[in-house]
């Protein structure tokens, strides 16, 4: 079974408790790393450029890493909102600008079921030394992201309702082109101070609630799926 929905969501922060790359590096790498933190949190550099730097400088390879994100804890409310994406034939995809390799073993770990993964891609190799490579980088001048969350969204099916579930920087782009918006912390200032519709929520059984009313009315009239304002 098939609808009407395509589920595009953010994974750190909005799925996690907390960003798992911080945890990461607070945890297992040379204090350089804040040096660079610094320096993209100041506009110096671009996601993907602070991201390069900072993985390799994570020591203990893929098994500490591991050890750590024992750690992580993600949203209660978000293995049931998965199962019933699939339950609904709703399709739910994670685009992350975090790792690939850990949202998946996260994912594994909890039992959780998505139809796909878009991130950027861990390497470790034979002395356990870590890298990313950004098989999904923007090719647009002057994007310094380390994955290109509109492009994804563009290229997603042409199903009448796009969702987009997100909590920070990385969700600004794309919260402007998809058809309905869920956003909190960052993301939800963002579209308030420039004017994006969009669904304040606080976990996903909101969403959910929300995604069931869409479900009936998708069909029916699609001007009518954007909301109106922004609910607080």
């Amino acid at each position: 079974m098939s609808s009407s929905i395509d589920v595009y969501c953010d994974f750190d922060g909005t799925i996690t408790r907390g960003d798992t790359i911080d945890v990461l590096l607070e945890a297992l790498a040379d204090p350089a790393w804040r040096a660079i933190e610094e320096r993209w949190i100041k506009g110096e550099i671009g996601s993907r450029e602070c991201m390069a730097l900072q993985v390799p400088l994570i020591r203990g390879g893929w098994d500490g890493v591991v050890r750590v994100l024992d750690q992580v804890k993600i949203d209660p409310t978000f293995p049931k909102f998965a199962a019933w994406c699939r339950k609904n034939g709703v399709s739910l995809k994670i685009v992350s600008d975090g790792i690939d390799r850990v949202i998946r073993h996260i994912l594994k770990r909890e039992n959780i079921h998505v139809d796909n993964v878009w991130a950027n891609h861990l390497v470790e190799d034979e002395n356990k030394n870590l890298q990313l490579t950004f098989p999904h980088a923007p090719q647009v001048l002057g994007c310094g992201s380390g994955l290109c969350k509109c492009r994804i969204l563009e290229m997603g099916s042409s199903r009448p309702l796009k969702v987009v579930i997100g909590d920070g920087r990385s969700d600004f782009c794309w919260s402007a082109e998809a058809d309905l918006v869920f956003a909190k912390t960052k993301l939800l200032s963002h579209c308030k101070q420039n004017n994006i519709a969009c669904v304040a929520y606080e976990d996903f059984h909101l969403i959910r609630n929300v995604l069931e009313e869409k479900l009936s009315e998708v069909a029916v009239a699609v001007p009518h799926l954007k909301p109106a304002a922004v609910y607080s």
